[in-house]
């Protein structure tokens, strides 16, 4: 599985640097992302109010950050704009733990008035939910746009930047490998939060000297190896080139997306709103049993473990597959294990079917309850399906952008993890806050049959979108092109 030439990029600086910048990077995000969701999950009903947080805060949130780092990126080059993206949006974690907790009563509306108004108006109760832990919910914003593009953005800009294609196809699986052991050791930073007496300090003494050292990587690897940038100077920018984000969105549509570019990022949006859908199901099932913001971190951390180590397990067959099969075949796995993953939870919740699963287990005239097994089961598929996607999508669709042009590669960046990935889980969030809100339903799951019908719709065009990757015939048969 691991030939002589993996064991020598250890001696390899540059592969070295990349792969530190990458273990900093999952870890971070793990580690926020945990807070984020405990920090939700433990207000009441709090996860059936994402998919509002995501509609209506998110979505503008996205493309102002969007347009702020094309700008950015432009005018300033990537190093600059990472720690601008990087401490800008992270400022908020530091606000919220110092100033907002220890007075929230003063800066929200009371819990009564809330009760209040969400029996006035329960077509409306989680709108009102949202505005009553305001501060938490601009969190879960600030938390997921912040790792979205410090890991995936512009740690993958960085890395496109500083390496050769050469580079790319040797470095990129065993730095997605080696990524898994970062994920699986967050597990310890999150166990660690879920332990304290406040959890949000326990966050900033661990974000913030991570945070410092993810900037520090990036100026020493731009500064090394000189990061392929265009910067404009601001004195000399000129003006008649100063359009707006969605000019420049209609200019490249105009002017044609390549096949790669459209399908690639329609398979990113797809698997972002499965997973979307599945995050929502599962983490209410979570925070159902859980009693606070510690409990939910404690799972979390386990949660995060197995993550880990699912990624390192699909990591490891992902370098032999992605050799000998080439990186079409393996980017036709995720889209089977997650569809088969979300869709058979789904399923699980419709009324009298087939796979309904007991609350109580009975074993020689003893009963246990095995709905935290029954919790763990669903787990496991959505870790797989994160697992898949992060070993065996993530490393294929980077190869497949090295291969394109300097512009395609700039845009499908943009469009692919930024815009797309952004789109499909604001789309499973439009999708669940209209049907929240149309049936006046107070969890997610009691929705579920109808969010099953979206998964199996959704399920159909991520195949599609991966069909439509395929290699041409024209192309080179090497292990880079192979059909598999």
């Amino acid at each position: 599985m691991f030939n002589r030439g993996y064991f020598a990029l250890a001696y390899e600086k540059k592969f070295l640097t990349l792969t530190l910048l990458a273990f900093f990077s999952i870890m971070s995000f793990h580690t926020v992302v945990g807070m984020r969701d405990a920090i939700v999950y433990s207000i009441e009903n709090g996860a059936s109010i994402v998919p509002f947080v995501r509609t209506y805060i998110t979505l503008p949130t996205t493309f102002l950050v969007g347009a702020l780092y094309l700008s950015l990126q432009k005018r300033f080059g990537t190093a600059l704009t990472y720690s601008v993206v990087n401490w800008g949006l992270g400022s908020y974690f530091i606000l919220y733990t110092l100033i907002l907790i220890p007075h929230y009563s003063d800066w929200t509306i009371s819990s009564e008035y809330a009760q209040t108004l969400r029996s006035a108006y329960p077509h409306f109760q989680h709108i009102i939910n949202l505005i009553a832990h305001w501060p938490s919910a601009v969190f879960h914003v600030c938390a997921e746009v912040w790792s979205v593009y410090i890991f995936i953005i512009l740690f993958w800009q960085v890395a496109n930047e500083a390496t050769t294609k050469e580079e790319a196809e040797k470095y990129y699986p065993v730095v997605i490998f080696l990524m898994s052991f970062g994920t699986a050791m967050a597990a310890y930073p999150i166990h660690y939060m879920s332990k304290a007496m406040n959890p949000g300090l326990a966050l900033l003494s661990i974000i913030v000297p991570i945070s410092l050292t993810l900037s520090s990587i990036v100026f020493y690897i731009n500064r090394k190896w000189a990061l392929d940038q265009q910067v404009v100077p601001l004195d000399h920018a000129p003006k008649e080139e100063s359009v707006s984000l969605f000019s420049r969105i209609r200019k490249a549509l105009s002017q044609g997306i390549s096949e790669r570019v459209l399908y690639v990022s329609l398979s990113v949006m797809i698997f972002n709103l499965m997973m979307s859908l599945f995050d929502s199901c599962f983490w209410t099932r979570v925070s159902e049993s859980a009693s606070g913001q510690n409990e939910v971190l404690a799972f979390y951390s386990q949660y995060t473990f197995y993550k880990g180590c699912a990624s390192l397990v699909a990591g490891m067959v992902n370098i032999y597959l992605i050799n000998r099969m080439g990186w079409y075949f393996v980017l036709r796995i995720t889209p089977i294990v997650s569809g088969l993953a979300i869709n058979t939870m789904l399923f699980s919740y419709f009324p009298n079917n087939p796979i309904q699963l007991p609350e109580t287990l009975t074993l020689m005239n003893s009963t246990y309850q095995i709905t935290h097994l029954i919790t763990w089961v669903f787990a496991i598929g959505l870790l797989g399906s994160y697992a898949c996607k992060f070993a065996f999508f993530d490393p294929a669709k980077e190869i497949m952008i090295k291969e394109m042009s300097s512009e395609d590669r700039r845009v499908a960046k943009v469009f692919a993890d930024g815009f797309s990935g952004r789109a499909g889980k604001i789309t499973g969030g439009v999708l669940q806050s209209l049907l929240l809100s149309f049936t006046a339903a107070q969890s997610v799951l009691e929705i579920a049959p109808l969010i099953f019908v979206v998964s199996i719709a959704a399920s159909f065009i991520y195949m599609l979108a991966i069909y439509r990757l395929r290699p041409r015939q024209d192309e080179a048969l090497d292990p880079a092109h192979a059909v598999g």
